[in-house]
C-alpha cells in the first residue's frame, strides 16, 4: 500500500476541516501538516532519531519535542496496541524522513497515521486541528529514555484497571489547544 507521495518533497497532507476528536487520534479541526522527507532540518542543539522494527523506515527529529505526553484515548491504543501511548510532539519541519515512504492510514477524519507498511510500527500522525504539528510515539526512538513525559491527556478515557502513579498534571481532555 503506497500513501502516493514523492519522498523528495515535502508531505502535504488533506486540507480543510475535519470532523471532531482529540488530538491524538481525533475528531474535529482544520489544517494540514508538513512533515518534510530528506531535508536536512536546522540544528537547534537535539537530535533524536529513529524508526520502524524491521528497519525499512526511519526519521530524524532535530530539535527538542514541544510536548511529551501520555495520551489514554481509545484511538491511540487501538494504534498502538497498548494500553496507554507516550507522543512526542515536533514542528512538522523539524521531522524528516531519511529512509522509506511509511504507508498511511486515515484514522478519523483529518487524522493521519503513517506506518511502515512491511513490519506495521506506528511512525508519526499528523491532525488536520494542529496545522504544522507531527507527533512520534516515544517507543520507535532510539533513546526511548530521552522522552520523558510532561503530563497525561484523556484521562477520562482511561482504562479502569491502568494507571501511573506519578504525580503529573492530569487532562480530562487534550492538554494541547486545537
Amino acid at each position: 500500500m503506497s500513501s502516493g507521495w514523492d519522498v523528495t518533497k515535502p508531505l502535504r497532507t488533506k486540507e480543510g476541516p475535519g470532523a471532531p476528536g482529540n488530538r491524538c487520534g481525533g475528531h474535529d479541526g482544520s489544517g494540514g501538516g508538513t512533515a518534510k522527507v530528506n531535508e536536512m532540518p536546522k540544528d537547534d542543539g537535539r537530535v533524536a532519531e529513529g524508526g520502524c522494527r524491521c528497519g525499512a523506515v526511519a526519521f530524524r527529529a532535530s530539535a527538542e519535542p514541544t510536548a511529551v505526553v501520555y495520551c489514554h484515548c481509545r484511538d491511540c491504543r487501538r494504534s498502538n496496541g497498548a494500553p496507554v501511548s507516550v507522543w512526542a510532539g515536533y514542528r512538522s519541519e523539524e521531522v524528516q524522513l531519511t529512509r522509506a515512504e511509511p504507508s498511511v492510514y486515515e484514522s478519523s477524519p483529518g487524522v493521519r497515521r503513517f506506518f511502515c507498511g512491511t513490519c506495521g510500527s506506528p511512525i508519526f500522525f499528523e491532525d488536520d486541528r494542529l496545522p504544522g504539528e507531527t507527533y512520534l510515539p516515544a517507543g520507535v526512538f532510539v533513546d526511548p529514555e530521552a522522552f520523558e513525559p510532561e503530563a497525561h491527556d484523556w484521562v477520562s478515557r482511561r482504562l479502569r484497571w491502568f494507571d501511573v502513579l506519578d504525580g503529573l498534571p492530569r487532562h480530562e481532555k487534550s492538554s494541547i489547544l486545537r
